[in-house]
Protein backbone atom coordinates (compact mmCIF):
# COMPACT_ATOMS: atom_id res chain seq x y z
CA UNK A 1 0.00 0.00 0.00
CA UNK A 2 1.53 3.40 -1.16
CA UNK A 3 1.60 6.33 1.66
CA UNK A 4 -0.36 9.05 1.50
CA UNK A 5 0.87 12.59 0.18
CA UNK A 6 0.40 15.12 2.59
CA UNK A 7 -0.84 18.32 1.27
CA UNK A 8 2.48 20.09 2.15
CA UNK A 9 4.45 17.68 -0.39
CA UNK A 10 1.79 18.46 -2.95
CA UNK A 11 2.39 22.00 -2.57
CA UNK A 12 6.37 21.60 -2.30
CA UNK A 13 5.69 19.76 -6.47
CA UNK A 14 4.15 22.63 -6.91
CA UNK A 15 6.30 24.53 -6.26
CA UNK A 16 9.25 22.79 -7.85
CA UNK A 17 7.47 22.43 -10.44
CA UNK A 18 6.38 26.30 -11.00
CA UNK A 19 10.54 26.86 -10.44
CA UNK A 20 11.24 24.75 -13.62
CA UNK A 21 8.73 26.67 -16.00
CA UNK A 22 5.36 25.08 -15.73
CA UNK A 23 2.16 26.50 -16.15
CA UNK A 24 -0.38 26.83 -13.31
CA UNK A 25 -2.53 24.32 -14.38
CA UNK A 26 0.48 21.91 -14.75
CA UNK A 27 1.53 22.47 -11.26
CA UNK A 28 -2.24 21.63 -9.96
CA UNK A 29 -2.93 18.87 -12.37
CA UNK A 30 0.80 17.15 -12.00
CA UNK A 31 0.28 17.24 -7.91
CA UNK A 32 -2.42 14.72 -8.20
CA UNK A 33 -0.16 12.14 -10.34
CA UNK A 34 -1.29 9.61 -7.72
CA UNK A 35 -5.24 10.69 -8.07
CA UNK A 36 -5.27 10.84 -12.17
CA UNK A 37 -2.90 7.72 -12.77
CA UNK A 38 -1.18 9.35 -15.78
CA UNK A 39 2.55 9.69 -15.89
CA UNK A 40 4.17 13.00 -15.54
CA UNK A 41 4.78 13.11 -19.33
CA UNK A 42 1.18 12.90 -20.01
CA UNK A 43 -0.41 14.76 -17.30
CA UNK A 44 1.82 17.59 -18.62
CA UNK A 45 0.88 17.34 -22.29
CA UNK A 46 -3.34 16.94 -21.66
CA UNK A 47 -3.23 20.15 -18.94
CA UNK A 48 -0.87 22.40 -20.53
CA UNK A 49 -3.45 23.99 -22.62
CA UNK A 50 -5.41 24.94 -19.68
CA UNK A 51 -2.71 27.32 -18.15
CA UNK A 52 -2.96 31.40 -18.02
CA UNK A 53 -7.05 30.71 -18.57
CA UNK A 54 -7.19 28.49 -21.69
CA UNK A 55 -4.26 28.99 -23.81
CA UNK A 56 -3.29 32.54 -21.93
CA UNK A 57 -6.60 33.96 -22.76
CA UNK A 58 -7.54 34.80 -19.49
CA UNK A 59 -10.87 32.91 -18.98
CA UNK A 60 -11.25 30.18 -16.04
CA UNK A 61 -8.18 30.21 -14.01
CA UNK A 62 -6.03 27.15 -15.45
CA UNK A 63 -5.75 26.27 -11.68
CA UNK A 64 -9.84 25.50 -10.99
CA UNK A 65 -9.41 23.85 -14.74
CA UNK A 66 -6.76 21.35 -13.55
CA UNK A 67 -8.80 21.17 -10.12
CA UNK A 68 -11.68 20.51 -12.54
CA UNK A 69 -10.10 17.91 -14.58
CA UNK A 70 -8.45 15.85 -11.13
CA UNK A 71 -12.32 15.69 -10.00
CA UNK A 72 -13.59 14.11 -13.16
CA UNK A 73 -10.80 11.50 -13.01
CA UNK A 74 -12.45 10.76 -10.15
CA UNK A 75 -15.73 11.25 -10.06
CA UNK A 76 -16.87 11.01 -14.02
CA UNK A 77 -16.35 6.83 -14.43
CA UNK A 78 -19.20 6.43 -16.78
CA UNK A 79 -21.96 8.95 -18.18
CA UNK A 80 -24.37 8.48 -15.24
CA UNK A 81 -21.84 10.02 -12.95
CA UNK A 82 -22.00 13.16 -14.24
CA UNK A 83 -24.37 14.62 -11.58
CA UNK A 84 -21.55 13.52 -8.84
CA UNK A 85 -19.10 15.05 -10.99
CA UNK A 86 -20.57 18.47 -11.59
CA UNK A 87 -21.32 18.62 -7.80
CA UNK A 88 -17.86 17.64 -6.40
CA UNK A 89 -16.67 20.38 -9.15
CA UNK A 90 -19.72 23.44 -8.32
CA UNK A 91 -17.79 22.83 -4.45
CA UNK A 92 -14.40 23.19 -5.01
CA UNK A 93 -15.05 26.10 -7.80
CA UNK A 94 -16.72 27.61 -5.01
CA UNK A 95 -14.59 27.22 -2.54
CA UNK A 96 -12.27 28.96 -4.61
CA UNK A 97 -14.40 32.21 -6.03
CA UNK A 98 -15.26 32.49 -1.80
CA UNK A 99 -11.67 32.84 -0.92
CA UNK A 100 -10.22 34.82 -4.25
CA UNK A 101 -14.04 36.57 -5.71
CA UNK A 102 -13.65 34.89 -8.66
CA UNK A 103 -12.58 31.79 -10.89
CA UNK A 104 -11.65 34.12 -14.19
CA UNK A 105 -8.02 34.45 -14.46
CA UNK A 106 -8.69 38.21 -15.49
CA UNK A 107 -11.03 39.11 -12.84
CA UNK A 108 -7.92 37.11 -10.47
CA UNK A 109 -4.88 39.04 -12.02
CA UNK A 110 -6.58 42.51 -12.38
CA UNK A 111 -5.02 45.25 -10.35
CA UNK A 112 -6.80 45.08 -7.37
CA UNK A 113 -6.30 44.88 -3.27
CA UNK A 114 -7.05 41.28 -3.73
CA UNK A 115 -4.76 40.62 -6.44
CA UNK A 116 -2.19 37.46 -5.48
CA UNK A 117 0.48 35.71 -7.31
CA UNK A 118 0.08 32.88 -9.32
CA UNK A 119 1.79 30.74 -7.00
CA UNK A 120 -0.79 31.27 -4.33
CA UNK A 121 -3.76 30.51 -6.31
CA UNK A 122 -2.19 27.45 -7.77
CA UNK A 123 -2.05 26.37 -3.89
CA UNK A 124 -5.22 27.13 -3.02
CA UNK A 125 -6.40 25.26 -5.69
CA UNK A 126 -4.10 22.51 -4.55
CA UNK A 127 -5.21 23.02 -0.65
CA UNK A 128 -8.81 22.58 -1.42
CA UNK A 129 -8.51 19.68 -3.96
CA UNK A 130 -6.37 17.56 -1.48
CA UNK A 131 -9.10 18.76 1.07
CA UNK A 132 -12.39 17.32 -0.62
CA UNK A 133 -10.70 14.10 -1.98
CA UNK A 134 -9.38 13.52 1.60
CA UNK A 135 -12.76 14.11 3.26
CA UNK A 136 -14.02 11.60 0.35
CA UNK A 137 -11.27 9.26 1.54
CA UNK A 138 -9.60 9.42 -1.92
CA UNK A 139 -6.15 10.52 -0.68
Amino acid sequence: MNKSITLDERLDAARALRKQGYNCSQCVFMAFNDVHGLSSEDAFRIIGGLGGGVGGQHHVCGTVSAMSTVLSSVYYDAPANKIAAYGAIKECCGRFSDINGSVVCAELLADTPRRKPCMAYIEDSITILHKHLTECGVC
